[in-house]
Order: structure tokens, then sequence, then C-alpha cells
């Protein structure tokens, strides 16, 4: 799909910066409320290889870890009913299938915030709540099942950019040093006019808020994934184990283990993981990916082949790194009035103001939400959406809403 289009033909409410997941769906849900948009990003769905994107590269379940945080659950409850729908019409994008997680020694794991949501929950160390005595696997001695979505990360995100397509939503591949930027219509290549500008930006750039001049978010911090792709035609569960006890020789606690199966042809299975703050390695460490083909063998020996004996026998197809966007705060979903100078540098380096003095332009941040892109992506588009209709409202800026 070529990102090179056509400059369109109606004037534009509204830019999102970014082309992952989220800055599609924000799209999509801003498209969807009668708000003309289009969309800027450095990286889209065709550059499985850029590692600074990290949604390609997602194992993508539906399993919220938003805690006590109650407008983070809102994100994943919001998600959930869509990702429902989503199954239903292309069940080679999103499938719902059944999930366990495993542990030995954490207390609480039986209680998730969302035990009510998902269907067939059952705490299967519990007799009561586990009358058909389904085994816990890998030998562990707790652990919980139901059942959730998995998503095929890279045709999701192809499918997003071909509903945007479908929807005229122009999209440009551009790099941006500053935000105020993104408020230049004609400098982006989407208007044959200078001087034309828009009044909103919704600000879905990821790790790039940490350099964004004019964002600059110092507390946006990467967070390295590691994963295994390999091809497992018998494995269609999702296995988690998600406790962090510490390694006898590091002292230094494991990160989760999970086996996430793709929807769709292919019998591919995604094997993880790392969860490394403040790493921008972009190299696979091969004494972890051998960890993670072991630790998930016990958790499922049906990765290996009906024929297999050990983890050696999966077979692997890739090893992958992506860089997840952490925030220390949690994710930033919020609106923000700027003021716009008409003399501004960063903006027109020779001068030439298309504002006038002191005008006043908006932008939505949706960003930071490190690991849990996918199963937020709806709830934040939902509550970007919202506050981009109230905002452009409130100047009068399109007859549509």
């Amino acid at each position: 799909m070529a990102y090179a289009v056509q400059i369109p033909d109606h004037p534009l409410d509204a830019i999102v910066l970014g082309a992952g997941v989220i800055g599609l769906s924000v799209a999509l849900e801003l498209e969807s409320k009668g708000i003309r948009v289009g969309i800027v990003a450095k990286d889209f769905p065709t550059d499985i290889h850029s590692v600074g994107f990290a949604s390609p590269w997602a194992g993508c379940n539906w399993y919220s870890f938003a805690g006590d945080k109650p407008v983070e659950q809102d994100y994943d409850r919001v998600t959930f009913g869509r990702l429902a729908k989503i199954a239903k019409e292309h069940p080679d994008l999103v499938e719902e299938i059944p999930f366990f997680d495993v542990w030995e020694d954490k207390d609480g794991g039986e209680t998730p915030w969302f035990k009510d949501l998902v269907p067939g929950f059952t705490v299967l160390h519990d007799k009561k709540s586990n009358p058909k005595n389904i085994p816990i696997p890998g030998n562990f001695s707790k652990g919980i099942a139901f059942r959730s979505f998995i998503t095929n990360a890279p045709n999701y995100l192809a499918w997003l950019s071909q509903e945007c397509k479908k929807r005229g939503i122009p999209m440009v591949r551009h790099r941006l040093s500053a935000l105020d930027q993104a408020y230049d219509l004609h400098g982006l290549g989407l208007s044959r006019e200078k001087g034309k500008t828009v009044d909103l930006v919704v600000n879905c750039s990821a790790l790039g808020s940490r350099s964004l001049i004019g964002v600059e978010d110092e507390t946006v911090y990467p967070v390295k994934g590691q994963t295994v792709l390999v091809k497992a035609p018998g494995v269609k569960t999702c296995y988690m184990h998600s406790e962090s006890k510490p390694n006898a020789k590091t002292a230094k606690p494991k990160p989760p283990s999970y086996i996430i199966p793709r929807p769709g042809p292919g019998d591919q299975v995604i094997l993880g993981g790392t969860y490394l703050v403040n790493d921008y390695s972009t190299q696979p460490d091969s004494h972890r990916a051998r960890e993670i083909l072991q630790e998930c063998y016990r958790l499922c020996p049906a990765l290996a082949g009906p024929a297999g004996k050990s983890w050696q026998d999966i077979a692997v197809i890739s090893h992958n790194v992506g860089l997840r966007p952490g925030r220390a705060d949690g994710p930033r979903v919020e609106l923000e009035t700027r003021k716009m100078d008409g003399s501004s540098k960063l903006l027109h380096p020779k001068g030439g103001a298309i504002w006038g003095k002191d005008a006043s332009v908006g932008v939505i941040h949706a960003y930071g939400v490190g690991g849990a892109g996918y199963q937020s992506s709806w709830g934040i588009a939902e509550k970007a959406a919202s506050m981009a209709t109230q905002y452009l409202q409130s100047k009068n800026i399109t007859a549509k809403l």
C-alpha cells in the first residue's frame, strides 16, 4: 500500500501524528464522528523492519493489566467489546480462544478486575470454581482460565490502514521535528495553498513524544520487548506465566512468559518475552531467546509438534525486537491548548506568519500506553474522538459535527 497520496479536495479538520495501532484507531474513530482527518507518520504498517515502531511486533492478546486504575480499565473494556465485533466479521484478524495464566507463589491473581467481563473465568486451584478439574498447565500450583481475544498484529494493522484508505483518509509519510509543523497543511503536502492550517492535532507519536519539539515528555521511555515467532500447528490456546520469581543466579526477577497464537493461516505463534526499561538495543539476545523457548515449552510441549521431544524441536521462524512506548505516569490522553507564535522559527525558519498574533490551537495527546496498545486502542480512540468533537465544536470548525 502506497502512502504518497493525492492532496484532499476538501479541507481537513485535524491531523493525527503516528500510524501505529493507536494512531490508526484514533483516525478511524475521528472519521466516524464526521471529522475530516489526515494521518502523518514516519513509519507505517508496511515498515515491519522498523524496530522503533512497536505495533507490528506485538504478541497481541487482550489480557488487561490496568490493575486498579479505572480510566485504563475503561480503555480496555471498550476495546474488548470492539474486538468481539471485529472477530465476528474478520476471524482471520481477531479470534476468541482459551487463555491460561499460571503461577506458584504470588497472591491475588485469581481476582483480576476483568473476571466478570471475560467468558468462562475459572480459578483452577479452587475446586468450587473448577468443578470440571481443568488441569493447570506446566505443573504449576495455581492458575486461572478464561476466554479472550488474540490479534494478528501485522495483518490487523494492514486492515486498519485499508479501512483508512477506504474512508478517504489521506496518509502522508513525513518526519516532523516539531509539533508546530503538524498544523501547516501545505508544509505536510496536504494542501496546494500556502497558509492552509488545521486547528487540531492528535499526537499519537508514541516514543517520538520524548524528542518531538513542543512535547519533549521526559517521562516517556523505551521498553525493549523480545519475542520468537514460531510455527506450531497444534497450538490454539494462549498461555501466560505472569509470576516474576527471582532467578537463583542473578537475583533479578524473570519477565513473564507467554504463548500467543496468531489468527489466520500460517500456524504462527508468538513466544515471549522481555520487559527491559530504558533499553534502546534493537538486537535479540541469544541467551534470552533460549530461555523463552525453554519456558514456553514447559507451559505447552505441543509447541514442538507431535514428534517433538524438547524445546529444541520448536520450529523457529524469526527472532524479533520492538521498543514499546512506556511512560512513567501511564497513558497520556488529554487536550492541551497551545498558543501559536506567528514568528515561530521552528515552523517557518524564514519567518512568514500564517497565524495571527497569539492564535490558539489544540493538541490531543494519546501516547504512553507501553505494551497495552492493542488492548486499549479503541477505548483511547473513543476518548480522543470525544475530546476532538467538543474542541472543534467550541471553535466552530466544521458544520459536519
